[in-house]
C-alpha cells in the first residue's frame, strides 16, 4: 500500500520547527505535547526515518527531518490555499500594531484587509511591540507589526530611520538646532525597547551630557510630554509627525529601528502572505 501523508502529522511537524519545540508547538496547535509527539511519530513510522532527534535538553532536526521539513511547508501552503479557495467561513483576524503605526496603518490597512480577505471580519490591536509579541506567541494575534531592534545598517531590510523630535514651538525658537545646551532633556519611554536604547547610546558615544526628564509607558505618553516642550525625544520616521511636534538638528545621527511583521502559527501562508505584503505596501508608502 502506498504511503499517505497527513495533514495534521505535517502541521505538528512544521509547528515543532516554528516553536522550538514540542512544547511550544501543543501550545501553538491548542493540543497535548503528547499529541504532537504522536503526530510526529506516526510521520517518521510512516516514511521510515527519523525526523527529529534529541539534542541534549532541546531536539534537532536530522537530515532526513530538514528534508521532510522543506516538503511538509510546500504541501501545506498548496493545502491551505485549496481550502481558501473554495471554503469561505466567516471568521476574525486580529492584527496588532506597535503604537507608532498607528496613523500610518489604520486609515487605509483596515480596508486593505477587508478587500483582500473578504471572508474575514478584521480586528486591530495596537501596543508595545514586547507584548504584541508575547501575543503572537501564545495565539492572542493573527499577525502583527513589531519594532524588534536597533541597526546602525540603513539597507537592513525592514529598516527604517528615526529622528530627534521636539515641541513645535522650542525648535522654532531655536531655528532647527539642539533645543538645549547639555545637559540634553529626554522623554523616553519608561521600558526597554530599541527607541530608548538608540538615544541613550547615540548621546553616550557623542559624550553629550543629559537628563531623562521624563518617563512614560506608551507613545502618546511620551508625545505630551514632548508637545509640553519639557524634552526631546527619538520616534521612527513613520508617515508626517504627529501635530505640534517637529523634527529636531543639532544632535548626532541616531539609528535606525527594525521592524518586522510576525504571523502565529496557525494562520495560513496565504493569509500571511496577505497580510504581510500589504503592511510592506502601507511601509514603503510611508518612506
Amino acid at each position: 500500500m502506498a504511503t499517505t501523508l497527513d495533514i495534521v502529522t505535517l502541521r505538528s511537524l512544521v509547528a515543532v520547527a516554528a516553536c522550538g519545540g514540542f512544547h511550544k508547538a501543543a501550545h501553538a496547535l491548542h493540543l497535548t505535547q503528547a499529541a504532537v509527539s504522536r503526530h510526529v511519530q506516526r510521520l517518521e513510522d510512516g516514511i521510515g526515518a527519523e525526523l527529529i532527534a534529541r539534542d541534549g535538553r532541546g531536539i534537532k532536526f536530522t537530515a532526513a527531518g530538514e528534508r521532510m521539513l522543506a516538503h511538509a511547508k510546500a504541501i501545506l501552503e498548496a493545502h491551505d490555499e485549496a481550502v481558501a479557495e473554495f471554503v469561505t467561513p466567516i471568521d476574525t483576524i486580529t492584527v496588532g500594531a506597535m503604537d507608532h503605526a498607528a496613523d500610518l496603518l489604520l486609515p487605509g490597512l483596515v480596508e486593505d484587509l477587508r478587500v483582500a480577505l473578504p471572508h474575514k471580519t478584521v480586528h486591530v490591536r495596537l501596543g508595545r511591540s514586547a507584548r504584541l509579541r508575547d501575543a503572537i506567541a501564545n495565539n492572542q494575534l493573527d499577525a502583527a507589526l513589531v519594532l524588534q531592534r536597533i541597526t546602525h545598517d540603513p539597507t537592513e531590510p525592514g529598516a527604517i530611520p528615526t529622528q530627534w523630535v521636539a515641541a513645535q514651538k522650542a525648535a522654532q525658537n531655536t531655528g532647527m538646532t539642539m533645543p538645549i545646551a547639555p545637559p540634553v532633556p529626554l522623554v523616553l519611554f519608561d521600558h526597554h525597547c530599541g527607541l530608548r536604547t538608540g538615544a541613550l547610546e547615540t548621546l553616550n558615544e557623542a559624550r553629550i551630557r543629559y537628563t531623562i526628564v521624563a518617563e512614560a509607558p506608551d507613545l502618546a505618553g511620551v508625545q505630551s510630554a514632548v508637545r509640553a516642550g519639557i524634552g526631546i525625544t527619538l520616534l521612527p520616521r513613520l508617515g508626517r509627525l504627529p501635530d505640534k511636534l517637529q523634527p529636531v538638528d543639532g544632535l548626532p545621527q541616531p539609528p535606525g529601528v527594525v521592524v518586522a511583521v510576525q504571523t502565529a502559527t496557525h494562520v495560513t501562508s496565504r493569509d500571511a502572505k496577505v497580510i504581510r505584503e500589504l503592511i510592506a505596501t502601507r511601509l514603503d508608502t510611508s518612506a
